[in-house]
């Protein structure tokens, strides 16, 4: 959010309605001092002014953290790049990271009656379970703000590559020592795969950022 240009936007707004910066502060029950240090851009109304503050200036919220008149169809996507930006991008990549560990919990959940010798009520729930965790990530990497700050974090995609590569050794261990396969020829296996999905990963992101 830009302070400067909220500012100055607060005070088209008033001028054009007709209001005098001590009329405004009245209306809010705040200083003409206060009105005056928003509109230079030296400090922001407090959030709980915010509403008022639209009523009284016949703006919309997004409009007023964007410091600028909104078309209608534009407001959803200008709505979610300012949530976004209230929110730290490691917090954004901290969720994505999140939602891939709980893709893999679901996936591995979903495919249990394949892996798992469980009886069959219980194998059934279990992949119930898994089938509505993948749908809850999906909703959710779909409904949050910042898609595109969380999508391009290498960070999260490591995350993700690791936990489903180490979910897939741990459930194939057993096999493999039961055919006497050695610990190192099993690391190797599963180590190579993984070190070229994550340089395959780093590549394909540059691409896509380059590509902007």
């Amino acid at each position: 959010m830009d302070q400067q240009q909220i500012g100055s936007f607060i005070r088209q707004c008033r001028e054009s309605g007709g209001l005098t910066q001590q009329q405004l502060a009245d209306k809010l029950g705040v200083t003409n001092k206060a009105v005056s240090k928003w509109e230079r851009g030296r400090s922001m109304p407090d959030v709980a002014l915010f509403e008022p503050l639209c009523r009284e200036l016949g703006i919309s919220l997004s409009e007023l953290l964007a410091g600028r008149r909104i078309r209608e169809e534009d407001r959803p996507a200008v709505a979610e790049r300012l949530l976004a930006e209230s929110i730290s991008s490691k917090k954004l990549i901290g969720l994505q990271a999140f939602l891939m560990l709980n893709s893999v919990i679901g996936v591995l959940l979903a495919l249990s009656p394949l892996l798992l010798p469980l009886e069959a009520p219980f194998s059934w729930i279990f992949s119930a379970a898994g089938l509505l965790e993948c749908g809850a990530v999906i909703y959710f990497d779909l409904a949050l703000p910042g898609k595109e700050t969380r999508r391009n974090s290498y960070l999260a995609s490591v995350v993700h590559a690791t936990a489903l590569f180490a979910a897939i050794a741990v459930l194939n261990y057993p096999a493999g020592v039961r055919a006497g396969i050695p610990l190192s020829t099993m690391l190797l296996i599963y180590l190579v795969p993984y070190l070229l999905s994550l340089l395959l990963g780093y590549f394909l992101l540059r691409a896509r950022r380059g590509g902007k």
